[in-house]
């Protein structure tokens, strides 16, 4: 079965009727009445609209932005591809640099692993077990039970 057209009176009515939701959301309407006022079966019908409508109007902008910037990398590199070609160390610094950042607007590095370690090189101590261990200690009689700084008496910090 074809797809249906991006274009087509269907799909345009419903985009409308997104942006219609929208705008009704903007101005502090339920899901519930948004869903009455533009006929949808259920408020969750009404709230997929404007959740879909969101989408576009962050996503549209976006995708213009990012195909501005690859226009302008392609003019950049056809600039200077010749020289690099031609063996010129600093233009050839100038194209890795190009295709880097296009690479990485595009998306098309694999992703970087990242792996946080504590003081030396050494595992992280989360405050719960450090929390947990300090407790222990107290319960064995390693270390005087002593109350945070500003509880005296029995009385609550403010």
């Amino acid at each position: 079965m074809p797809r249906e057209s991006r274009t087509s009176p269907r799909r345009i009515l419903a985009v409308e009727k997104q942006r219609q939701a929208l705008a009704l959301r903007y101005g502090g309407a339920t899901y519930d009445s948004i869903a009455q006022a533009l006929h949808y079966a259920s408020r969750q019908g009404a709230q997929m609209a404007v959740e879909a409508a969101l989408r576009k109007t962050v996503q549209e902008p976006a995708d213009q932005l990012r195909q501005l910037d690859l226009g302008r990398l392609d003019a950049m590199l056809l600039a200077i591809w010749a020289q690099a070609r031609a063996g010129n160390f600093e233009a050839i610094d100038e194209v890795l640099k190009i295709l880097a950042r296009r690479a990485k607007l595009l998306g098309l590095d694999a992703p970087v692993r990242q792996e946080l370690t504590g003081a030396d090189g050494g595992p992280i101590e989360l405050a719960a077990v450090t929390l947990a261990q300090r407790l222990q200690r107290i319960i064995d009689a390693e270390e005087p039970a002593s109350l945070p700084p500003g509880i005296e008496n029995g009385a609550k910090p403010n």
